[in-house]
């Protein structure tokens, strides 16, 4: 019985740090949840700050720009005004994930016997979940700017927006832990958020675009995101194949997440 219980101690020491690490990562996008529900004047900003991209880019563009090949303005722009939402509040978590390391609990958490890659992913967890439920209610309201999209496609949407959400909520927190003073970061993030989300074909097409400007959105990572939306959406219309952007997505993903484990360690 020794001899066949040995090899199984190393095993359930992994399952026993991986339960932990688990237990931990629950923990703290539990108490990041409640922080965000308990804060009602947040989710309405949110709420305002969409519907406002919605009135403009929906709404009022459409009359004097009419239509995108097949289909109407506001259809077209739908899906990337979803990804803007999804792409801001994703990187904004690594502000409020600078600020805990600063001043809150994460402080105390820091010293706690388990894996540091913990600490960030339970926020990621957190926000992704939360924003993943904010895209799932502003898909609801797509048949109103001239989407219909049957039940498979509308899943597919918010998978989409799902690994956006995780995407973008590493990078904000990889820039977290480069940018160690939260004032610096907010200031580095307030620069870098515009270019990206205008220069993603949220609100316009690369097809459209100079040359060059069409080379600066393709090194965008969130022309992915969106291109996919878009694709799932509409059944089609993208820049790439769908694959090429799930495949840069995913690529990008694996990247940062390397990035995040290396530098949550030091």
């Amino acid at each position: 019985m020794t001899a066949t219980a040995a090899p199984t101690a190393p095993a359930a020491v992994e399952e026993g740090r991986l339960t932990v690490a688990l237990r931990a990562v629950g923990v703290i996008a539990h108490r990041d949840l409640l922080r965000q529900v308990k804060k009602p004047g947040m989710l309405v900003s949110q709420g305002v700050q969409i519907l406002f991209f919605v009135l403009v880019y929906a709404v009022g563009f459409n009359g004097m720009i009419g239509s995108v090949g097949p289909v109407s303005f506001s259809a077209y722009v739908y899906p990337g005004i979803i990804a803007i939402q999804v792409v801001s509040i994703g990187v904004a978590s690594g502000q409020t994930y600078a600020w805990d390391r600063e001043y809150g609990v994460l402080r105390e958490l820091l010293v706690a016997p388990v894996p540091r890659i913990c600490l960030p992913l339970g926020k990621v967890a957190a926000g992704a979940g939360l924003v993943t439920v904010q895209s799932v209610v502003m898909l609801a309201f797509s048949p109103l700017t001239g989407i219909e999209p049957t039940p498979g496609r509308f899943v597919a949407a918010v998978g989409v927006y799902a690994l956006t959400a995780v995407v973008f909520s590493v990078i904000g927190l990889c820039l977290a832990t480069v940018i160690k003073r939260v004032q610096t970061l907010q200031a580095a993030v307030q620069l870098a958020m515009f270019p990206m989300l205008f220069l993603s074909g949220s609100v316009f097409s690369a097809q459209d675009a100079p040359t060059w400007l069409a080379w600066i959105m393709h090194a965008n990572p969130m022309t992915y995101a969106v291109d996919l939306a878009r694709q799932t959406l509409l059944g089609g219309g993208g820049l790439l194949p769908w694959w090429v952007d799930l495949g840069a997505l995913a690529g990008i993903l694996a990247g940062v997440l390397a990035v995040l484990r290396v530098r949550s360690a030091r």
